[in-house]
């Protein structure tokens, strides 16, 4: 009998990929998912570019594919691929979002799994199973209760939902549109008695945003004889940083005061680092106020058109 060290694929287990102008590599990652869950589902978030090729090749490996006719952000992407991930397989007892250049190892899905139900064997009320480390960085860890290591704020991508979660506390909010999505979850679960645990031995693969180097008058900034290389993300994104942040603090700052001023302090540290040291830092201030003066008058959604036009330019 041929023997394989693979797992099995996962009845207990869906997942949902939310795309943008996906490329190649989204079809092995499918593949890859397949061997691991009952059932892969993408949904292709209004792309720009012709997909279609990519989508089919994704539809003929299993993959049930959804299209939204505009793009409407991450959190309504996943909402829409959550629901029709949970249709398909009335008996999937969680589901699993991923972006699109996430990897996954190839028991993930089952380590995953199972410190769910070692959490729940140990009393902790599970209300998301994060990655370990991800990118080869540690997630945050919050405390060790029970034998059991509960995390922070963990990204997005390689979340395991349970179906009850998702039932009860209601989808991803939509209306941040993308930044901040992961932690408004986290933030609500939270205030509901849930716990975010972080399960052993995964790892997530995952692009955490563009390296620079910054120069000083056309020469590289260096440190210690090394040059200094920084984290940015694209333009776009700071306009939404900067407005989630504003709406995140108007959400949960009373009840989180502490953290409210400590994730205020963090994120304005990392813009003034990128407006002193970035090349495009005009546009980014832009970015950045307008951002501010939508989120403190409460707007939510896609950037308007204004905007995008600053972010383009």
């Amino acid at each position: 009998m041929h023997r394989t060290d693979r797992p099995a694929p996962s009845t207990r287990v869906v997942a949902v990929i939310s795309a943008f102008n996906p490329g190649p590599a989204l079809v092995d990652a499918c593949t890859s998912l397949l061997s691991q869950t009952a059932s892969v589902t993408i949904v292709d978030d209004g792309s720009t570019a012709d997909v279609t090729e990519i989508l089919d090749a994704c539809a003929a490996a299993g993959c049930q594919v959804v299209l939204l006719g505009q793009n409407s952000g991450i959190a309504a992407a996943l909402n829409a691929g959550v629901d029709a991930a949970f249709e398909s397989e009335p008996g999937a007892e969680f589901v699993l979002t991923l972006d699109q250049d996430s990897t996954l190892q190839r028991d993930y899905v089952e380590r995953a799994v199972a410190a769910y139900d070692a959490a729940t064997t140990a009393g902790v009320r599970v209300g998301l199973v994060a990655p370990h480390s991800v990118e080869g960085l540690p997630s945050r860890v919050a405390e060790v209760r029970n034998g059991v290591v509960l995390g922070l704020e963990p990204i997005q991508s390689g979340l395991v939902i349970p179906r009850s979660v998702w039932h009860d506390a209601g989808p991803f909010r939509a209306g941040l549109f993308i930044d901040s999505v992961d932690t408004e979850y986290f933030m609500r679960l939270s205030d509901a008695g849930l716990e975010t645990v972080l399960a052993a031995g995964t790892h997530l693969g995952h692009s955490l945003g563009g390296r620079f180097h910054p120069t000083i008058f056309g020469r590289r900034l260096r440190l210690g004889g090394r040059d200094v290389s920084l984290v940015r993300s694209a333009p776009f994104r700071y306009y939404y940083l900067a407005r989630n942040r504003v709406l995140m603090n108007r959400a949960f700052g009373a009840r989180h005061r502490a953290w409210s001023v400590r994730e205020t302090v963090l994120d304005a540290r990392h813009f003034a680092i990128v407006l002193a040291l970035s090349p495009n830092r005009l546009t980014l201030a832009r970015l950045i106020v307008a951002g501010w003066r939508d989120g403190v008058r409460g707007r939510q959604g896609r950037m308007p058109e204004s905007v995008e036009q600053i972010a383009r330019a």
